[in-house]
């Protein structure tokens, strides 16, 4: 819509969007409000309430939402979007399937928790910019590791203080969110990052691989574990992160990727989310993985992998029990947890291990915003907030599994062009990853 002004400017004015007669779950965790409508212009939300009392623009865009329900945009707080399926290889060349994977799956949010800094910043501004299609990221760049990197593509090796204030300072003129502390620091090396890290006023999240959740990681004054397993959380820790505010981001189906279990039943590669979106080689790679037969030491690995997720699910348990802030993330790509499908899948699991859906769908929104010191900004349906919306068919309130029947994203206020984000084989290569450890 135009306007021709008398010195003959063209001027856009923005159409506003009414979604009218919803079920509103604004992220906050209340009960949801049958009946609701929200009224989108621009790229902020600007009227919230209930149908019956709503003041619809004239000329705005309306959309019916009868039978359906309104909640934020998702948000996937640890992935990693270099590409690939298997947690080992890249695909950096795959840059547009990967991003606009999140967005056809909901997801309007990521935080890319270790990857190579120019690429990750590059992608957030093209997507802020317009030229690209995908979520809204925030990113760490590389992470810093202990004197042997275990990722030396995507690591900083740390062995002094000296070292640790010059990667801070590196990461900080990169404009990252975060600092990522890694599994090779010893605790004492942790501390040392996170008071460089808070000396220049920004702040640190933790993958201290099998002390993740443990006291004395906690008291080095980490915002945040990337993950909810590695040990059995103690109730020392855990009164300790409730009175400090630290967190935790769950990734429970990373840990569900190394049972297997996903992969007992090839069909779930046959879901929309994940069929629209995989690049066709990946897509014969993973029935590959499926149809393999188990070696001894596939066998073994299974075996503690399935010890390691009971870890990480009673913890999240008792994390969620005793009141620490609960992210929702996924460590995408692994086997069976692809970007945008696998955070649908994380809250599934979240669900399964005793959640109730509209607390898991508050991890995944209003939690989300939190970790990164947003939550002024996105992650609730509120007035002035940003217009990152989901509408679904269902009621995930009751049925969590109902987030997957995706009728509409919406974006900065914009309609999200789903069909577009489909892999088209007249349009879209087909690149192989390329592994990150040499064979």
């Amino acid at each position: 819509m135009v306007l021709l002004t008398s010195l003959g400017t063209l001027l856009l004015l923005q159409q506003s969007l009414a979604l009218v007669g919803v079920r509103l779950i604004d992220g906050r965790g209340g009960p949801p409000v049958e009946n609701a409508t929200v009224v989108v212009t621009g790229n902020r939300i600007t009227s919230v309430g209930l149908s019956s009392e709503a003041k619809v623009p004239a000329g705005a865009r309306i959309v019916s939402g009868r039978g359906m329900s309104l909640l934020p945009g998702l948000a996937d707080m640890h992935t990693h979007l270099g590409g690939g399926w298997d947690g080992e290889s890249a695909d950096y060349l795959g840059y547009r399937m990967t991003v606009g994977a999140f967005l056809y799956n909901g997801v309007t949010t990521v935080f890319d928790t270790g990857d190579i800094t120019s690429y990750v910043r590059q992608l957030r501004d093209e997507i802020r910019g317009g030229r690209l299609a995908g979520p809204r990221i925030y990113y760490v760049g590389q992470i810093l590791d202990g004197p042997k990197p275990f990722w030396p593509d995507l690591s900083s090796a740390v062995g002094s203080p000296e070292q640790a204030g010059h990667f801070v300072r590196q990461m900080k003129q990169a404009d990252a969110t975060m600092i990522k502390g890694y599994g090779g620091l010893s605790t004492e090396m942790l501390k040392t990052v996170v008071d460089s890290a808070s000396a220049q006023g920004i702040r640190v999240i933790a993958d201290v691989w099998g002390r993740n959740g443990s006291l004395a990681d906690a008291q080095t004054g980490i915002a945040a574990f990337a993950h909810a397993g590695g040990m059995p959380v103690t109730d020392d820790a855990l009164k300790w992160m409730v009175e400090h505010g630290t967190m935790v981001v769950t990734t429970l189906v990373v840990d569900e990727t190394g049972t297997r279990r996903r992969f007992a039943d090839l069909r779930f590669l046959d879901h929309p989310l994940l069929k629209d979106v995989l690049n066709p080689v990946y897509l014969d790679q993973l029935k590959a993985y499926g149809r393999k037969g188990l070696s001894s030491q596939d066998s073994a690995n299974v075996k503690i992998a399935v010890e390691r997720e009971g870890y990480a699910r009673s913890n999240v348990k008792r994390y969620f029990a005793a009141g620490v802030t609960l992210i929702a993330g996924t460590d995408a790509p692994y086997p069976g947890d692809y970007y945008g499908e696998g955070l649908q899948r994380e809250l599934e699991l979240l669900v399964e291990v005793g959640i109730p859906p509209l607390q898991v769908i508050t991890i995944a929104t209003r939690n989300a915003a939190r970790l990164v010191g947003a939550e002024s900004e996105w992650g609730t349906v509120e007035p002035g907030k940003a217009a990152d919306l989901l509408l679904v068919r269902g009621d995930p309130s009751k049925q969590i599994r109902d987030t997957r029947n995706i009728v509409m994203v919406i974006q900065r206020g914009r309609v999200v062009d789903r069909a577009a984000l489909r892999f088209d084989p007249r349009r879209d290569r087909a690149y192989h990853p390329a592994s990150f450890f040499p064979h």
